[in-house]
């Protein structure tokens, strides 16, 4: 009985957020001709800084949820708000970019 409940907690904290679509080797070669030399890494890292940065003022939008160029306009202003770098900025635009792509 305390795995079910243990088991239902979980579920039901992962299932708060957005479940976000994880990054693959066919995600970057999808994109490559849009990004040149963009890498796995680079795309985990930036899932990783979108989901700690923007997590913290609003939830997390899924990236396929809005197109390239609506992501070009949200990115900008909300890495200024968040006080993020340029090449965390541009992390963070290349992986919603790709991912909002991904086929589910």
């Amino acid at each position: 009985m305390k795995l079910y409940i243990g088991a239902m907690i979980a579920l039901t904290l992962t299932s708060c957020g957005a479940a976000l679509l994880i990054p693959t080797d066919s995600d970057v070669e999808r994109v490559v001709t849009k990004f040149p030399n963009y890498t796995l890494a680079e795309l985990n890292e930036g899932k990783q800084l979108y989901a700690q940065n923007c997590k913290k003022c609003h939830g997390l939008k899924k990236p396929e949820n809005y197109t390239e160029a609506q992501w070009n306009k949200i990115v900008p202003p909300m890495a200024q708000k968040a006080k993020i770098d340029s090449n965390q900025e541009e992390l963070i635009r290349k992986y919603v970019i790709t991912m909002s792509e991904a086929s589910q």
